[in-house]
């Protein structure tokens, strides 16, 4: 469940998470959500709203307190996806379940970037789970939170999932799946710590084998698009949609190493959200609720013009991210070597410009499919927003010579602006232009903004929090002297004293002078205002969602704010020891 506004004002998070210890209470729960399944209906996946409402209705009727609400509202969201889920074939779901579950001490399993590889050393509950899950025919994944098997479902791997997780991480994974269609249910753990945690063991196993006869439930979602987004990338698809710009010549070494290596990183990583986002536009403007429909996944339900043209703003992306890296000496990304250390700085610029390139003649080659006018209107947005791209960038290099008191809040809004919501307002405005649907610019243009800036925002934080799997480290910003919403509002709030600390800091090893900036950014309240201005960014975009011109362009906007910026409550800067 994703705690919204309602809830974190209201009371502690954790005055909500709490799992009834006693058996009767969570039947008792549990049989009162099944109550309800005649009354919430299955076309369209329940909204976090509708959950917690029910939820609190729940507790109501048993006179129960509400530091249960968060069991309750995964019991309305069990009933409500239970026939669905059942009606998914076994060897169609995943088991999620929690490496917490694992005896540390005893544990022979080892980590890898999707989770823990179970060593069936029998010492833990997950052993036994996974065997009986894996016997079924269940695709299991030891791991927190949902990446993992978000990517198995987006892929095509499964289409159910029964996830075992303590409350604190269903809160901050529930709203990644709620509203993409995809059936599941949860068991909360019935105590947390994330150490040798306790499960229901009976109820997993008692769920593993729920399964009935009859036609799949089909519940309107976002998973078809998704599905359909990640499709694009897979080899032979790829292929087919470059075909008609890849290099024929056997003999030409070097075009086709760099035409090799380039499209090796344009299928490698990342969150994909331009190319869904004008695919989704374009699916929801020219369909309506038809584009919830698993049918969109089908061959030609989304012409090849609209998904090479979705396919050339990722191209552009990826070109940037190239430059990006070779600009900030990044050695990471992806959980790979950026392509500048693997290959060399001029092998890597060649490759983002051959990049370009390829976006520009993707969209150029759809003038037949088109029309003429539609491809000049693309290209021009393209081109503008590559322009504010390079502005924002060379703004964003030109600050690590100066003092750290001459960087303001606004000048760092600025450049995330000109960086990040242009090629997100490009994407929205290419699904629209190519499905006929007028848009108010400046709805547009503000909406994208928020969504660029916010975005930004909550990258800047993340940089704060270990990321083993990408290869990250705490605080990489600061050594490598970017400006940032943290350091202008630290510096805004007493810039002699930060300026101080960044010389101070400069002469230190990398790990004191992280640690040295981020008791500066503490004492100055730095992170507190950032994470405010970072809500206040993100309720904008959620109002401007409700300027679109239908409800199911609302919907996705609303839908897009949910899934890119997750609520305040998700963002911890503290250090992770």
């Amino acid at each position: 469940m994703t705690a919204g506004a309602s809830i974190s004002q209201a009371s502690p998070l954790a005055d909500i998470k709490q799992v009834p210890q006693d058996a009767a209470v969570r039947q008792a729960i549990r049989e009162l959500g099944e109550q309800l399944r005649p009354q919430l209906g299955h076309a369209r996946a329940l909204s976090w709203e509708q959950v917690h409402q029910l939820g609190q209705s729940l507790l109501a009727q048993l006179s129960l307190g509400p530091q249960f609400l968060g069991f309750a509202m995964v019991c309305v969201s069990n009933a409500f996806w239970r026939s669905a889920f059942e009606q998914v074939p076994l060897n169609r779901r995943l088991l999620l379940l929690p490496h917490c579950l694992s005896n540390r001490k005893a544990c022979a399993g080892t980590y890898d970037t999707v989770g823990l590889n179970c060593a069936d050393c029998g010492s833990c509950d997950i052993s036994c789970l996974k065997r009986r899950a894996e016997a079924l025919g269940y695709g299991v994944v030891v791991a927190e939170g949902t990446s993992s098997v978000l990517m198995k479902v987006l892929e095509g791997q499964a289409d159910a999932v029964l996830g075992v997780a303590c409350l604190d991480s269903l809160e901050k994974s529930f709203h990644r799946v709620i509203e993409l269609g995809i059936p599941q249910i949860a068991v909360p753990l019935l105590c947390d710590g994330c150490v040798n945690t306790r499960a229901e063991i009976d109820l997993i196993q008692e769920l593993l084998l729920r399964h009935a006869q009859g036609p799949q439930q089909s519940v309107r979602g976002y998973l078809p698009l998704l599905r359909q987004t990640t499709r694009m990338f897979a080899p032979e698809v790829l292929a087919a949609l470059l075909a008609p710009h890849r290099t024929s010549d056997p003999h030409a070494v070097g075009p086709v190493w760099t035409e090799h290596v380039a499209l090796d990183w344009l299928r490698e990583g990342g969150k994909r959200l331009r190319p869904f986002i004008t695919l989704a536009t374009y699916a929801i403007a020219r369909h309506g609720d038809g584009a919830f429909e698993p049918s969109v996944e089908e061959p030609g339900a989304i012409p090849i013009s609209v998904q090479r043209a979705a396919l050339a703003i990722e191209v552009l992306h990826k070109a940037s991210l190239v430059h990006d890296d070779i600009e900030d000496n990044d050695e990471y990304r992806y959980g790979r070597q950026t392509l500048h250390r693997e290959h060399g700085v001029g092998p890597a610029v060649n490759i983002g410009d051959y990049l370009i390139g390829l976006g520009y003649a993707l969209i150029a080659a759809q003038s037949s499919a088109l029309g003429g006018q539609c491809v000049a209107d693309l290209l021009a947005k393209l081109a503008e927003a590559h322009l504010d791209l390079c502005r924002g960038q060379g703004a964003e290099l030109a600050w690590p010579k100066r003092r750290a008191n001459q960087l303001r809040a606004i000048d760092v809004l600025e450049i995330y602006a000109l960086k990040t919501a242009p090629a997100f307002e490009v994407a929205f405005y290419s699904g629209l232009r190519m499905a006929g649907v007028e848009c108010d610019r400046t709805v547009l243009r503000r909406f994208s903004a928020c969504l660029g800036e916010a975005f930004q925002i909550s990258n800047d934080l993340d940089d704060w929090r270990i990321d083993d799997r990408n290869k990250r480290a705490q605080g990489l910003d600061v050594l490598g002297e970017r400006p940032t919403i943290l350091r202008a509002l630290a510096a805004e709030a007493g810039a002699d004293t930060l300026a101080d600390v960044l010389t101070q800091a400069a002469a230190l090893p990398p790990a004191q002078a992280v640690d040295r900036v981020r008791q500066a950014y503490l004492q100055s309240g730095a992170f507190d205002k950032a994470q405010k201005l970072y809500g206040r960014l993100r309720q904008r975009a959620l109002d401007d969602a409700g300027r679109f011109p239908t409800p199911q362009l609302q919907d996705l906007m609303r839908f897009l704010v949910r899934m890119m910026l997750p609520t305040e409550d998700r963002i911890d800067a503290r250090p992770r020891r």
